[in-house]
């Protein structure tokens, strides 16, 4: 389903589509041609006045495509459309066809010559931003070198001026300076040996087990050691 409406300025055409447009239909938009072809919808029609090609559009939504077709002259037109017999038709065609391909051949020249110009003004943008590198760090060099230069110059001004180190200033009358205190060296300490003297018998007897009573008497029974003499261990306690 198309419907056509027009005022003094454009022509709009509404296209109704059946089906959700998968790919981008193919538009054909001249001075007194026009052609919408998305199979399986096919719309063409020769226009009886010019229009304004370049400020025409077509717009694609979910359900419909419209075009606007902007006319060169205002006005209200009797006629939108030519009504033409099938060999007139058919020429017309082919001249159509031969005004498109040299359209096409003159955007491709002119989206060519569009990518040129922004191919080149990207090089030269390159080129002057890696000249003012180079630029920059040649003047960096140069005032290293310049600075370098000047501290060589002071250092030889100022081992021919002052042959000897200048002595540190001197604390002035309102602050007085930290004396500094070193800690008395300490003599070194030699050898020697401790004696220790018990005043009172040192000597802690644990109490045996009632089982243990008799196990020195046994032993000494045995051939042991005699329990009435003292250990060294023990005199050493008293």
């Amino acid at each position: 389903m198309v419907q056509i409406s027009q005022t003094e300025e454009d022509i709009k055409i509404s296209i109704e589509l059946n089906r959700l447009v998968t790919r981008k239909p193919d538009v054909v938009l001249l001075p007194q041609y026009l052609k919408f072809n998305n199979p399986p919808i096919f719309f063409e029609r020769h226009l009886a006045q010019e229009i304004d090609e370049m400020a025409s559009f077509c717009r694609i939504f979910k359900n419909e495509a419209r075009i606007v077709l902007v006319k060169k002259e205002k006005g209200f037109w009797p006629e939108m459309f030519q009504k033409l017999d099938k060999e007139t038709l058919l020429q017309k065609r082919l001249e159509i066809a031969d005004l498109i391909v040299e359209r096409n051949k003159k955007r491709d020249e002119m989206a060519l010559e569009r990518f040129d110009k922004k191919r080149r003004a990207e090089i030269e943008k390159e080129i002057k931003r890696e000249t003012a590198m180079r630029d920059r760090l040649k003047q960096f060099q140069e005032n290293s070198v310049r600075e370098a230069l000047v501290v060589d110059v002071r250092k030889d001004a100022n081992s021919n001026k002052n042959p000897y180190p200048t002595p540190s200033p001197k604390p002035g009358p309102d602050r007085l300076a930290t004396p500094l205190l070193r800690p008395p060296m300490s003599g070194v300490r030699g050898s020697g040996r401790i004696n220790v003297n018990f005043t009172n018998p040192h000597k802690r007897i644990t109490p045996k087990r009632e089982s243990q009573g008799n196990i020195d008497v046994a032993y000494a029974a045995a051939g042991g050691p005699n329990p009435a003499v003292k250990t060294p261990m023990e005199s050493v306690d008293e």
